[in-house]
């Protein structure tokens, strides 16, 4: 008599359905150990312990950046990767969505720790930690990739006419106010004798983040936009991870402007720190408005068949 076949266990997940729950995995476990490096490197560097010595003057712009950083590093984008990493492994739809955030803004911080400060001109020992560094930054890109690749764009499309409405007003008003500020800016920089405080102090940091800025975000900015205007599904990821970024970026500048302007430091002031916050808290409030754009898609009807 032949045998009758075995029906597979319930218990086990198809191929594919397995593969997510790796990749979810690998992807919360990311965001944690992100969290927890960029906690670390906070309590070793000046707000904490001060084990980290940056060669950069003590009573500079650049030290209060630093210090800045390290505050909102703790008291934002670590939270901010956790939650993300929960809400990955509860399979929430928004945990990738979320996760692009921290992930994309450690990528691109990490770099200016490593060849922003003068090592030659300044005393410090940063340059010993850089294993810790190159580790935020692996952390900070590959996390990134894992939620570009968990995110799907099918699972988030707005209407049409705000769709078009975000390519052609949203995110170019947020490039305008976020790259704008180079052109003057690279204009000193490139004259004979730049004057920018933080500029002299150490050359590095400003062009690390132009280069990164311009290099990266910019075009990002402008593919994004033209792809959304033709309701590609590319763009509305990229726009994700682009608002993302610049609501992690924005405050994380303004909070370097407060930190001047309480060391009181030359070119600080109590007007230009207000200016910087307002702007963060206006990429912020932008990209919680693209955020709201992308609702999810609602399940189609299952037609009935004919009798």
């Amino acid at each position: 008599m032949a045998e009758l076949p075995v029906p597979a266990s319930s218990s086990e997940a198809p191929p594919h359905a397995a593969g997510a729950l790796i990749r979810g995995r690998l992807l919360a476990g990311g965001l944690l150990a992100l969290a927890a490096l960029s906690v670390i490197n906070t309590l070793l560097g000046p707000v904490g312990s001060a084990v980290i010595e940056y060669p950069v003057p003590d009573d500079g712009a650049l030290k209060s950046q630093l210090v800045a950083l390290d505050i909102f590093a703790v008291a934002v984008v670590a939270p901010l990767a956790v939650c993300a990493g929960v809400l990955v492994l509860r399979r929430h739809r928004l945990g990738a969505m979320v996760a692009l955030a921290p992930a994309v803004y450690a990528a691109y911080m990490a770099p200016q720790y490593v060849l922003g400060p003068q090592y030659l001109r300044y005393d410090g020992n940063s340059e010993a930690f850089f294993p810790l560094h190159l580790a935020l930054f692996v952390l900070g890109w590959t996390t990134a990739v894992l939620a570009w690749q968990q995110l799907d764009p099918a699972a988030w499309v707005p209407p049409a006419r705000r769709e078009r409405i975000v390519g052609g007003i949203l995110i170019p008003f947020l490039a305008v106010v976020a790259f704008a500020r180079y052109i003057p800016a690279l204009l000193d920089a490139a004259g004979s004798h730049p004057s920018a405080a933080d500029y002299q102090e150490g050359p590095g940091y400003f062009w690390t983040i132009a280069l990164l800025d311009l290099g990266v975000g910019l075009p990002a900015a402008i593919a994004a936009a033209a792809g959304m205007r033709h309701g590609a599904a590319w763009a509305r990821k990229t726009a994700l991870a682009l608002s993302g970024w610049l609501a992690l970026v924005g405050p994380a500048v303004g909070a370097m402007a407060v930190a001047a302007w309480l060391r009181d430091l030359p070119d600080a002031s109590a007007g230009q720190a207000a200016a910087m916050t307002v702007l963060g808290l206006l990429f912020t409030a932008l990209t919680l408005t693209l955020f709201t754009t992308l609702r999810p898609a609602l399940p189609q009807p299952v037609k009935e068949a004919a009798p």
